[in-house]
């Protein structure tokens, strides 16, 4: 893997670039990067994006999420309590900037 600014090789995995320091983060749609703050993303989500946010933030798979979070609003309809809490609860993520073309 290299660096998209420096052109240096860097380790897989890498999150920057031992040369210049740049991020070496992917950056496409979807993409979110750790904040430390949970929140709901804008896009990526079905009803009100707590699913989706929990996945990124915790780094769990968004589809496992989503059938835990079904089952326990099935089951025990105590899910479905917790999931409208949590939507008022959680801020929704900021809009994204487009990215920059130059």
């Amino acid at each position: 893997m290299f660096c998209s600014k420096c052109g240096n090789q860097i380790q897989n995995g890498a999150r920057f670039c031992s040369a210049c320091g740049a991020s070496c983060t992917p950056e496409y749609p979807g993409f979110y990067p750790q904040t430390g703050q949970l929140t709901r993303p804008r896009t990526n989500r079905m009803i009100a994006g707590v699913c989706a946010g929990l996945a990124i933030h915790y780094g769990w798979d968004l589809s496992l999420v989503r059938v835990i979070t079904a089952l326990l609003v099935v089951l025990t309809g105590v899910g479905l309590i917790a999931y409208l809490v949590a939507w008022v609860v959680i801020p929704e993520a900021p809009y994204e900037l487009p990215l920059k073309t130059s």
